[in-house]
């Protein structure tokens, strides 16, 4: 039977699985090497070949995983492969994604599709385990400096270290990753969820006043990565019972067209570790974890 939701939680442990059979207990995890581990062929697409950023293949008993190149980024490439191992390890994924021999994908949480989500969840996982990033997620501020530290020491894409930090922090901490002014997706940390934050509708327009709206309005920043940071109102973008002044920064994804903003707020930090642990243990087993993702 076809996944109707993603198994998210199962995803991440299937990561963890997979690194602990390999005794990989250091950074960075190199896919590509757990690939080939498994006797599964890892070859990179031509830089002018676009359509897809990986792809899964099975002829008879051997198995293969081709990667984009067309976006020159070390962190996007794992994360591509990573993405095709997620296909390769998960349950029933192999019965349905290789039904007709070859499996394409574009890895980086944008698909609606539950197998899709599972993959890139399991990602994440594999590239930053979480017994190895959160000490470092404990000596940083929060912010977007953080995201690029975790990025840079797991060789990571700056989407999926976005979104590892808001699944592992307890900080208060809202990531929206959106396309010309148009949102892909959101997820929040647990410490976000306390302050009970609705999520920003998918395919819904960013907030007209919120330091993204005005960086992706500058042409150039998105195509050239550049990167902006300012002061919020969190009711300005969700909906949420009180107002809270937030740090909203954003980044541009370069030839990936799309936009990471990364919103955060210490106020909310401190007020959410002042939960007593009856109510984080409840807070940790609530399903409304899982990413609202746009179709598209």
């Amino acid at each position: 039977m076809s996944l109707k939701v993603p198994r998210l939680i199962i995803a991440e442990a299937t990561a963890r699985q997979v690194l602990a059979e390999m005794k990989i207990d250091r950074l960075p995890v190199d896919p590509i090497a757990i690939a080939r581990g498994k006797d599964i062929m890892v070859q990179a697409k031509p830089p002018a070949d676009d359509g897809f950023s990986g792809m899964l293949a099975r002829v008879g008993e051997t198995y293969g995983i081709l990667y984009s190149t067309f976006i020159d980024n070390e962190g996007f490439q794992n994360f591509s492969v990573a993405h095709e191992l997620g296909h390769y390890f998960l349950s029933g994924h192999m019965e349905h994604v290789l039904r007709t021999g070859q499996h394409h994908s574009r890895a980086g949480f944008g698909s609606a599709d539950p197998y899709e989500q599972e993959a890139d969840f399991f990602a994440a996982a594999l590239l930053m385990p979480g017994d190895l990033i959160k000490p470092l997620l404990k000596r940083n501020d929060d912010g977007f400096a953080l995201v690029q530290r975790v990025a840079g020491e797991c060789r990571a894409s700056l989407t999926a270290a976005a979104i590892r930090y808001a699944r592992l922090t307890k900080s208060a901490v809202a990531v929206v990753v959106s396309t010309d002014g148009i949102v892909n997706f959101t997820i929040f940390s647990d410490g976000m969820k306390d302050a009970k934050v609705r999520w920003l509708r998918p395919g819904s327009a960013i907030p007209s006043s919120s330091v993204t709206a005005q960086f992706i309005a500058e042409e150039g920043n998105v195509r050239n990565a550049q990167s902006a940071a300012g002061t919020a109102n969190l009711s300005e973008w969700f909906d949420c019972p009180t107002s809270h002044d937030v740090t909203e920064e954003v980044v541009g994804l370069g030839s990936y067209g799309k936009t990471l903003t990364v919103i955060h707020s210490s106020r909310l930090t401190l007020a959410a570790d002042g939960l007593d642990d009856e109510e984080r243990e409840q807070d940790d087993l609530r399903d409304s974890w899982t990413p609202r993702f746009h179709k598209c």
